[in-house]
């Protein structure tokens, strides 16, 4: 744990600290990137993906809504899971008096990687609100409108500037849109700028949890405990949060702190449990994307009035649970080569 390289800890926002490590060309965190440069080399990441109310470019747009299941493995900071508290234990709506509340006291790495509603990006909230949750005959019932950031007929927002919709293309559909890997420079979501914030492919962050992962295999869990809690104290956690360690936390960890950064599929596929986490089941959370839309009540009278109630759902645009074939943890070998050399052995499922 010693050496020329130290996770990013310069900003005392855990959060924005989160964001800072992967957007700003500073801190001795990064070991290897891939770099641009506004003159020379520049991505169109932040044009494919800019919250749409913050767009500065007629044509760009999000691509990438980030799922419910994802937000859900952030923790909360007291250790328990990180499941949302949208409905009681009886099955009622849990209404709260900020749109933002029912995140409270998250891992702050939830806000490094996703915007989610009641944030704010590039100095401007985002307008995340799926439509009015209004009180008739004995239950709420949810109203959109297709008109994004229009007032609803008594007053106050309808459905926000930035959606969410089931079904559109250039704005979120789970009630969520992308902040990691997002510039937030100026211009950088326009066509003729574009961005240069750095891609890195090498980070202290991620050597910690290879090495912790690897000394958990090996049956050193001291120090595979160490590792994992060096990472998740800077995301928040009290210090040595992580008492008794196991695979499934190193695994979760490896989901939230690595998000986005192209480690997921492949993390699976050697772990042998992409088939079991994609498994093409309807009812699966993981294999099916869902999202959270925010209502806000319309209820005269009563306590919950003007508060916001969540709704998981499961936008329309996507139809089909993702399923992850045996197939696919094996090279297929061409015949060719197989006739070249009879003693090649074909793969399994090929």
């Amino acid at each position: 744990m010693s050496g020329p390289f130290a996770l990013y800890n310069d900003n005392a926002d855990k959060g924005a600290n989160f964001y800072d490590m992967l957007n700003k060309k500073t801190g001795k965190e990064v070991i290897f990137a891939k770099d641009f440069a506004t003159s020379l080399k520049v991505h169109r990441f932040a044009y494919d993906n800019i919250v749409k109310s913050i767009t500065e470019d007629n044509e760009s747009s999000s691509t990438i809504s980030p799922s419910l299941s994802l937000v859900e493995s952030f923790d909360y900071l007291d250790g328990s899971k990180g499941t949302l508290h949208d409905k009681t234990a009886g099955g009622g709506y849990v209404a709260y008096q900020n749109i933002n509340d029912i995140f409270a006291n998250k891992d702050a790495r939830l806000y490094g990687t996703v915007i989610y509603p009641g944030t704010s990006f590039k100095g401007r909230d985002v307008s995340i609100q799926a439509g009015v949750a209004v009180w008739e005959n004995g239950a709420y019932q949810f109203r959109t409108s297709p008109v994004l950031g229009k007032n609803y007929e008594t007053g106050g927002l309808w459905t926000g500037f930035d959606g969410p919709l089931y079904d559109a293309q250039d704005v979120s559909n789970t009630g969520f849109y992308i902040r990691k890997f997002v510039s937030d420079a100026p211009a950088a979501s326009t066509r003729g700028t574009s961005a240069a914030n750095w891609w890195p492919w090498f980070r202290l962050g991620e050597i910690y949890l290879n090495a912790s992962e690897a000394a958990f295999e090996l049956g050193q869990t001291g120090d595979a405990t160490t590792y994992v809690n060096k990472v998740r104290e800077r995301a928040g956690f009290p210090v040595n949060s992580v008492h008794t360690l196991t695979m499934d936390i190193i695994r979760n960890e490896r989901r939230v702190e690595l998000a986005f950064e192209d480690h997921r599929y492949y993390d699976l596929k050697r772990w042998r449990t992409a088939h079991l986490v994609w498994g093409g089941s309807e009812n699966d959370p993981n294999a099916v994307v869902y999202g959270l839309y925010a209502y806000r009540v319309v209820r005269p009278g009563h306590a919950d009035d003007g508060k916001y109630i969540y709704e998981r759902v499961r936008p329309a645009r996507f139809r089909r649970a993702r399923f992850f074939r045996m197939a696919n943890y094996y090279a297929s070998i061409s015949q060719d080569v197989i006739n070249k050399n009879p003693k090649i052995v074909r793969n399994p499922f090929h």
